[in-house]
């Protein structure tokens, strides 16, 4: 499908009421209103388990009352919306987008097992004019090996997204590919031709101490760092930390990992991060819950708080908007269910965050994800805690 008109256009509504019925009706006759009638060519729809059974007819209804040609979503344990997030409470969000010059694709990735799941089975010929957001099941697809794929057969390719999440077991959660419910897998939408995605991936830590390489590494453990013990290493720069800073580390233990192995200075979003697992005492190794190290691979330690991803969410998207170049039409937003008022002790604060850098009323739709997707050193990766946001920019 692709569409004739000549502007890209994006409207987005979201609902809080609990009836299913009358929570497509607001949303749909929002958006009729902001596209003035016109037929959106996708519509990416995000919905929380309040709606019970009514979840597989979601997407469809949907459909059917915007005249959208493709549809795409998940459900979420909340939603978000226009400088808004919907914690503990009903939600239906939906962002709308009229494509001009854009051929878009839904495709439906089975879960092994079932065949058809492999990132070489995407229609794509040209990734570099070609951006992706994956949505996925956490409890039946391989996001990680599936971005891995990605990342080596399709270079260049911008890939954002989120796990689907508020369900505990497997079946659960549903995932919309157009107008039809599946319960595992992945989808992913394909924009090709004139629509991008520009990116903004705020994992919300800083950096403590010094840039360190690694000079003797085994699979997902650092044994030397500067050619002395990993561990002791850590000793060291926690030495050297303030009293509140230790603390932080204390709490959740953090180290970075440069994507880029031509930087030896780093801005936000240039790092990696994963957790620390823990320390092996007599080999002073540092085990990272990751793996694949090389020797000479630069590593950070890092520390999270509110107001370390605060500033971070605000620089990056400071970034998108400036890699935009001032045409920003809308944007989906995958956070982390962690972050919300629990992280930043205030409501909405990932959603007001992008209503700030691109302005009042941005449309934007997103979710409480289960895991989020989002580049790092331009190769995708799957994070947590962690804010992505999909970007949508006319492409150059």
């Amino acid at each position: 499908m692709q569409t004739d008109s000549t502007t890209l256009r994006c409207a987005s509504a979201v609902s809080s009421l609990n009836d299913l019925d009358a929570a497509v009706a607001e949303v749909s006759g929002e958006i009729d209103a902001r596209l003035d009638g016109a037929a959106p060519d996708l519509l990416f729809v995000f919905t929380t388990h309040h709606h019970g059974g009514d979840l597989v007819r979601v997407s469809a209804e949907l459909v059917e009352t915007t005249g959208a040609a493709e549809a795409a979503g998940c459900t979420g344990a909340w939603t978000a919306g226009i400088g808004r997030e919907l914690e503990q409470a009903p939600g239906l969000s939906v962002l709308a987008a009229q494509l001009p010059g854009t051929e878009v694709e839904v495709v439906r990735s089975a879960p092994p097992g079932e065949g058809g799941w492999d990132a070489d089975a995407l229609p794509i010929d040209d990734p570099e004019r070609t951006s992706a957001i994956v949505l996925a099941d956490p409890f039946t697809f391989p996001v990680p090996t599936f971005l891995d794929d990605l990342a080596e057969t399709q270079p260049g390719l911008t890939v954002s997204g989120g796990l689907a999440s508020g369900g505990i077991a497997p079946g659960q959660n549903i995932l919309y590919a157009g107008a039809d419910p599946v319960n595992s897998g992945a989808v992913t939408v394909l924009l090709k031709g004139a629509t991008r995605i520009v990116s903004a991936v705020s994992q919300g830590c800083r950096p403590i101490g010094p840039p360190l390489v690694a000079t003797r590494v085994e699979g997902n453990a650092i044994f030397e760092l500067r050619g002395k013990p990993a561990a002791k290493v850590l000793f060291e720069v926690l030495e050297d930390l303030g009293e509140s800073e230790r603390e932080l580390f204390q709490k959740g233990a953090f180290i970075g990992r440069a994507v880029d192995p031509a930087r030896s200075t780093f801005r936000p979003g240039d790092l990696l991060v994963r957790n620390i697992m823990g320390l092996d005492p007599q080999r002073h190794a540092i085990a990272v819950a990751d793996g694949g190290f090389r020797n000479g691979t630069t590593f950070q330690f890092m520390v999270r708080d509110g107001a370390s991803a605060e500033a971070e969410l605000a620089s990056v998207l400071e970034v998108a908007g400036l890699e935009s170049m001032g045409q920003a039409s809308g944007g989906l937003l995958f956070t982390c269910g962690g972050r919300g008022q629990a992280m930043f002790g205030r409501p909405h604060h990932d959603a007001a965050a992008v209503e700030a850098a691109f302005g009042p009323s941005f449309p934007l739709a997103g979710f409480a994800a289960n895991g989020e997707i989002g580049p790092v050193g331009g190769r995708p990766f799957l994070h947590g805690f962690t804010a992505s946001a999909a970007i949508l920019a006319p492409r150059s």
